[in-house]
Formats: structure tokens, sequence, C-alpha cells
């Protein structure tokens, strides 16, 4: 007899990953959205490169200081608390951006921005550790930073037409409304322990992470800032490349060839697009290269190498002074390869200590935050003192080539100390090797 029963549309595996997906996006669009409308706020506040790279370094400030404490409180209140409140600050600093008069106003709206999301990605590692097993984390990690690259790629599509339409603080204010009206959804979705979720099965439960223990693992700093220093090493050489992207796009072209902010949101969209294929990419071959080896060290440094070598082949032509579908291409294509880094890394951050995942992934996170506070104030001295972009060219290639060295000391096949050791971790080639053996 046929069962009655009626098919869902998908798991509710499925249905987080889809909520943190739209997360990322309106994350991500509220977080550059700045970057789009640099020009129509330089013009109406008045601004020079130095005080707009003050505002783009307002955000990365309270994005820096805030990660490692918002971090542990993620650990502590669970994700479901934690991505509630971050979303509600990171809502209301849009809008507050979009209310502003004055540059320091702008600044403040922006520090509110930067504290909102500074522990969401980690929350949302924490997050997917639950609702995710090993051999997924790559491609959980890939598609939502995906998703947060679509974020960027549209977002100069987006706002440049709000402000053609209406004005730059529009944008802002509607930007924001479309962000808490996810908090809302998020809250009504979500569960910290996935047995709690009314649309979970016995199949999905079966399907997830095994739990070694159910009592709280204590937290040990020493252990676990020495097995994080190397990543937050290269998430700070990561984060460099791509905050030079996010903030300073729109501007580039502007700068470099008088192009209108509708021509320059056009080929700001276009690079940031293959930054979307290539984080999926990049999270997706990691989990297949762990499958095929069984060794998590291989399978996530392969990956960070490759996205920090191969992009300098690309800025290269930038010292050529291309044409703008020239410039256009090669920063295409280095940030395809250097978003191969996204997924592998923030996977790193899970894999060596999932009790902690939130901690660890703000530690690791913490490397990227820095850049992003240092890179906006001294590219835009660095343009505004030499007139040109080449120097801030020569120093991101430094950075590139600096990433593959410190990702060499990355070891996730030796897990964080204060975790508890099942037999996911027993191997010696890493957690997924041990657990396709036991199976």
């Amino acid at each position: 007899m046929a069962s009655t029963r009626p098919r869902r549309r998908f798991s509710a595996t499925t249905g987080v990953l889809i909520v943190l997906c739209i997360m990322s996006y309106l994350m991500y669009v509220d977080r550059t959205n700045v970057s789009t409308a640099a020009l129509a706020i330089r013009r109406d506040l008045q601004l020079n490169n130095s005080q707009l790279g003050l505002v783009f370094a307002a955000f990365a400030m309270t994005y820096a200081l805030a990660m490692i404490p918002g971090g542990v409180i993620a650990d502590k209140l669970g994700a479901r608390k934690m991505l509630t409140i971050c979303g509600l600050l990171w809502g209301f600093g849009t809008l507050l951006t979009g209310l502003a008069s004055g540059f320091a106003m702008v600044i403040v709206a922006r520090f509110i921005v930067g504290l909102g999301e500074s522990p969401i990605v980690p929350t949302s590692a924490r997050a997917l550790t639950a609702w995710m097993k090993p051999e997924q984390r790559g491609f959980a990690q890939g598609i939502t930073h995906a998703c947060a690259r679509l974020g960027n790629a549209s977002t100069p599509i987006v706002v440049a037409a709000l402000i053609g339409a209406f004005s730059w603080h529009i944008a802002f204010v509607v930007l924001g409304i479309a962000s808490l009206a996810w908090v809302a959804l998020w809250i009504w979705y979500y569960r910290d322990n996935p047995a709690d979720h009314p649309g979970i099965t016995p199949e999905d439960i079966a399907r997830l992470p095994v739990k070694a223990s159910k009592a709280r693992v204590p937290m040990r700093w020493g252990p676990l800032l020495r097995t994080l220093w190397p990543a937050t090493l290269v998430s700070f050489c990561h984060g460099w490349v791509l905050w030079f992207f996010l903030n300073w796009m729109p501007s580039f072209f502007a700068q470099s060839y008088h192009l209108n902010i509708k021509h320059s949101a056009l080929f700001s969209s276009g690079i940031f697009l293959s930054g979307v294929v290539g984080t999926t990419l990049g999270g997706s071959l990691s989990d297949l290269l762990l499958k095929r080896t069984g060794n998590i060290r291989r399978a996530r440094q392969t990956m960070i190498t490759i996205g920090f070598l191969a992009p300098i082949v690309f800025f290269i032509p930038m010292f050529l002074h291309p044409s703008p579908s020239g410039a256009a291409l090669s920063l295409a294509a280095a940030l395809f390869f250097s978003e191969m880094v996204t997924a592998p890394l923030w996977a790193v951050a899970m894999d060596l200590a999932p009790n902690h995942a939130a901690t660890s992934s703000s530690i690791m996170n913490t490397g990227l935050g820095i850049a992003a506070s240092v890179s906006p104030p001294i590219v835009g001295w660095l343009v505004d003192a030499t007139h040109s972009w080449q120097p801030v060219f020569a120093l991101t290639i430094c950075c590139l080539v600096l990433g593959p060295i410190a990702a060499n000391w990355i070891r996730p096949d030796r897990p964080y100390l204060g975790e508890p050791r099942d037999d996911r971790r027993d191997s010696p080639t890493g957690s997924f090797a041990a657990h396709r053996s036991a199976s």
C-alpha cells in the first residue's frame, strides 16, 4: 500500500541552509552598500578618499574588536539568540546610515553595522556545525559565502538603481527594513537543537553529526589560540585582498577610467559574480578531496594555496594600464581564484573545534577584521598620495605571497585539545577518514 505521507519539498537541514544563505546575502549587501554609494556620499558630504577610507574602516573597527567576544557569547547563547541580536543591530545600523546628514553620523552608523555583523559568520559556523556532517562543511560554507558574494555582485546594481530612482538615503532605509524582516524569519524557523525543529525527521537526525558528549567542553584559550594562529594569519592575508575588492571597485573604475556610477557598478557586479563561482567551487573541491583522500589537511590546504597563488597572475596585467574591459576581466579572474580560499578556511575553524565553533571561527576571522580595519585608510592614503592604484596592487600581491606560507602551518588533522576525542578524530588523516572507515 502506497504511503499517504506528504512528500516534503526539502529537509529541515536544507531549510536551515536556505535561511542562512538569505542572511549571508543580505548581510553582505549591507556590508558593501556603502562602497557603491560612496560616490554619492562623497559628493553629498564633500569627503576626500582618506575620509572615505575612514567611513569604510568604521565598520571594520568594531567588526574586528567585537569578533572574539561575540564568538564567545554566541557559544554561550546559541545561534538562535545571537543571530537575532546581530540582525537587529545590523538592520538598525543600516537604517541609521540612511538617516545620516553628516560625516560623524555616517561613522557612528557604520560602527553599529560592524558591531552587529561581527559575530554573524562565526555564529553561522556554529549553526552549520550542529546541522551539517563534517564532509558537508566545505560545501555548506561555500554555498553560504557564495550567497554573500552574490550580495556583493548585486549590491552595485541594486544600490545604484535605488540611488538613481530616489537617493542614497532611501537606498539604506530600504535595505535596513529588508534585514529586519530576515530577523523575523530566523526566529520563526531556526532551532539550536535540530531535534527540536518541527520539520525534523528520524532520517535527518541520523545524518547529523554525532555528539561525543552532551557535557559542556571547558574553554582552554592557550591550546585554542596555538591551534588557530596560522588560520588567523591566513585570514588576514585573504581579508586584505577581499576588502580591496569589496570597498574600492566602484571607486577604482570611476577614478581610473572616469566612469559614472551606473557603468562602474556594472563592472563591479561582473567582478563580484566571479567570486560567487569561486567560493562555491572552493568549498566543493575541498570536500571532494576530503572524500577521495581522507586527508583533511591536504583537502583544506590545497585549495587555500591555489586560491592565493593563482590571483597573482591576474594582478600583474593591472600594472600595464589595461582597458576598462581588460581590467574587469583580470580583476574578475583574480577574485575568482582568491575566493577559493574562503570555504576551506572557514571549514578549518569548524574542523578544529566543533564544540566551540563560534569562538574558533571568530578567532580565525579576527584576521580578516584587522585587514578590513587597516586596508581602507591605507588604500585611500596611497591613492591620494601617489595618484595611482599601482602601489595598492603591489601591496595586495605581497599578501597573496604570504598567505600560502602561513597556510602550511594549518593543521586541521590536529584538533583543538579541549575537544573530546571520539571515533571520528582518532585517524591520523583527520575526522572524515576515521568516520568513513568506521561506517
